[in-house]
């Protein structure tokens, strides 16, 4: 039996789609590879969100090129789409997928029964994205907008449920566009009579509506406390620049209000250090911004040009060695934010799953170190 192995960068959404891809492969007779060596067939599911991600992918993909075996290797995702024919020339032996669906079922049909090695299941309820932040070149390369319908989203929760994922985590480009609203998706999700819970990934703050809120309110068992709302700067200029729909003031007023009606959530944010044009004042604001509001973590990405998004055109750069400074700020930042959300969780008990032999994770998105975990959800002390 031939084997097959696959690297997958990036996103909540490529890790979803490459267990569809490692689905198909399975179903077409192919076994899965414990290491490169191993495998008659190599994919690359890959990220193009930053420089960084298209150079580890790269890296991989020459080092798999010189494997002894000369494996099929097929490169897919969003550095495929992104550039293409540049990496046909460049890699006139590897198979250049632009069209991942061909790799697993269509939109409407598409639905996983596991994850691989995961103790928590994603599950893809919407593609695209038609926001064209200026450093974001994911508007074109996922431009065309789609939902799962509420059925397939139901049956694919049931089916993960029951073999045994306990937390099901709703995933997509932008899910706040979700088709007919995130919410009462939501509201009919909590209601499937099996024990699980639902952790909502990454959704701007303007998507965060009361009905939303008052779902989390009221099925507290069901829905993790914990959204994670993209900031990327806190000072209104770049906020503009960026194409970025809201004020620093009105991102401000709701992340007090959610964590004035949730005692503890976790509300984790990105941002994004040396946008063009940064004054040292704006950062600083940035900072400010930060540790006056009750985030409990932060994802912190360097600004790099991305070709073909229009902030790769803006003038008045910072210069690399300011952007590591900057960022080593805010990695100090986030190192004292999540202390502080440690500290004010002790003794506290939260519910929890298994991530790991030795490791669970809490509803407000805590990890701790437990020796031999229960399945299922279960209560944990801090």
């Amino acid at each position: 039996m031939k084997k097959f192995y696959i690297y997958s960068f990036g996103c909540k959404v490529n890790r979803y789609e490459t267990e569809l891809i490692s689905q198909k492969f399975k179903s077409g007779d192919y076994a899965i590879a414990d290491t490169p060596q191993e495998a008659d067939t190599i994919i690359f599911n890959s990220c193009s969100v930053t420089n960084n991600a298209d150079k580890e992918c790269l890296y991989l993909l020459r080092k798999s090129l010189k494997l002894p075996q000369k494996p099929q290797i097929i490169l897919t995702g969003c550095l495929a789409i992104n550039k293409s024919q540049a990496l046909k020339a460049l890699f006139p032996n590897i198979e250049i997928v632009s069209d991942k669906k061909s790799l697993y079922l269509q939109p409407d049909n598409q639905s996983i029964i596991s994850f691989e090695n995961r103790s928590r299941a994603f599950i893809k309820i919407q593609d695209g994205c038609n926001s064209f932040c200026s450093y974001c070149i994911i508007p074109y390369i996922r431009n065309q907008m789609w939902s799962k319908q509420p059925k397939a989203v139901f049956n694919e929760i049931e089916n993960l449920v029951q073999n045994g994922y306990s937390e099901i985590v709703l995933t997509g480009i932008h899910i706040g566009k979700y088709d007919g609203g995130l919410a009462p998706l939501i509201e009919k999700i909590v209601k499937i009579p099996l024990d699980f819970r639902i952790r909502i990934s990454s959704i701007e703050i303007n998507e965060i509506n009361d009905s939303l809120l008052s779902l989390m309110r009221d099925y507290e068992n069901k829905i993790c406390s914990h959204l994670h709302i993209p900031l990327q700067s806190g000072s209104d200029g770049i906020l503009k620049l960026m194409n970025r729909q809201y004020t620093s003031a009105a991102f401000e007023t709701k992340i007090q209000k959610i964590a004035s009606m949730f005692k503890n959530i976790a509300i984790t944010t990105d941002i994004i250090s040396g946008f063009p044009s940064e004054t040292p004042a704006q950062h600083q604001g940035t900072c400010n911004f930060i540790k006056r509001n009750p985030f409990s973590r932060l994802h912190i990405f360097r600004y790099s040009d991305r070709s073909g998004a229009k902030a790769s055109n803006l003038k008045n750069k910072v210069p690399p060695q300011e952007i590591k400074s900057r960022s080593k700020e805010l990695l100090e930042i986030d190192a004292a934010k999540r202390k502080d959300f440690l500290t004010a969780n002790a003794g506290s008990t939260r519910k929890a799953v298994s991530i790991a032999q030795t490791q669970s994770l809490t509803d407000n998105y805590i990890t701790l170190q437990t020796q031999s975990p229960p399945k299922g959800i279960f209560d944990i002390k801090i």
